[in-house]
């Protein structure tokens, strides 16, 4: 690249601190100004050497900035997606562009509209390992894939108030899963169900958030998949998955007991974020895009969607009841998850 890619912040609270000491660190990128509503989090920063800007409106009437890094609320991604995108400015969000599937939709159609950069945050594309297991499934080495399993658990729930805006944890979490299943196996959701561990917690922020949930699906090539959520683990965050082939089978922890919000505790994570970032400012310059796009955030939701409908089918009557839901609405949770 002749010069480093102005790229600007949008959202700077537990996140967006994560995307900043990426962008700082990523190569060819230069950090162009941090749009932060919150005067609390803009004291917080302190002098970053780069503009502070109150609104995205501010941001894009100053000029400076050729992209956007959004790490604002999820309910707020389409929104901002959309408004960057027909300043002409390439975007990388945060995952999901949405919490809905028409938010995601509309997002993606604004950003084609107007022929800008989509890029979505699913970082998992960038983790070396997951890489070079994507490419030796690709060339056939574990044979024919019979399972895929996925496994994603927090060390402890995140507060109310994230709940109340995050979309519950098909959306928070399991579109993670959903994309890399995706992008690993080149397959689609063909058929889903879910069923959520535990009693709902009285923070959920709908009966379609639990504290842990397992998904199973049918996947258009013919495999089978698992995914494990959950938000209360004896460890730190943790990420791993198991592949089952006829010639092979793998078992990835690519990321272990990892306190993702410490700075320097996950280099793992904040090397994909890097990547993801460096890869976006590629993109800009005309280098084909290696992130998820628009297509497969609408895919992942798409899946959410799905799973959000199992849940809230097969969800506890109350929070702190043991009691399982009516008989009525098992029959609702089989009829619903066949739909493609």
């Amino acid at each position: 690249m002749s010069h480093a890619v102005r790229i600007a912040l949008v959202g700077a609270g537990r996140m967006g601190s994560v995307h900043l000491a990426a962008l700082r660190a990523a190569a060819g990128v230069e950090l162009a100004g941090i749009v932060e509503p919150v005067a609390a989090v803009r004291e917080r920063l302190g002098d970053v050497g780069v503009p502070l800007y109150e609104t995205p409106a501010q941001l894009i009437a100053d000029g400076r900035a050729e992209g956007v890094l959004i790490a604002a609320p999820s309910d707020q991604h389409a929104e901002l997606v959309s408004a960057f995108a027909a300043a002409g400015l390439a975007v990388l969000c945060e995952k999901p562009i949405g919490v809905a599937i028409e938010q995601a939709v509309a997002a993606d159609a604004a950003a084609r509209d107007h022929g800008v950069v989509l890029q979505v945050g699913y970082w998992r594309r960038f983790v070396p390992e997951l890489r070079a297991l994507r490419r030796r499934i690709a060339d056939g080495e574990l044979g024919e894939i019979y399972q895929l399993s996925c496994m994603q658990w927090d060390h402890e729930p995140p507060s109310a108030e994230f709940r109340a805006h995050c979309g519950g944890i098909a959306i928070d979490m399991g579109v993670h899963e959903f994309d890399q299943t995706r992008w690993l196996l080149d397959q689609e959701f063909d058929w889903v169900a879910a069923v959520g561990g535990g009693a709902l917690p009285a923070e959920a922020a709908s009966p379609a958030d639990p504290d842990a949930a397992v998904v199973l699906a049918k996947l258009s090539g013919g495999a089978a998949a698992t995914i494990s959520l959950g938000r209360r683990f004896m460890h730190a965050d943790s990420c791993w998955l198991e592949v089952w082939g006829t010639d092979g089978y793998e078992r990835l922890p690519f990321m272990w007991d990892a306190d993702v919000w410490a700075p320097g505790s996950s280099p793992v994570f904040l090397a994909a974020m890097r990547a993801q970032a460096e890869a976006f400012a590629q993109a800009i310059r005309g280098a084909p895009q290696e992130g998820a796009g628009g297509a497969d955030a609408v895919a992942a939701l798409q899946a959410a969607a799905r799973i959000e409908a199992s849940l809230s089918a097969w969800a506890p009557v109350s929070a702190r009841g043991s009691e399982a839901a009516s008989m009525s609405a098992q029959a609702s949770a089989g009829a619903s998850v066949s739909a493609v």
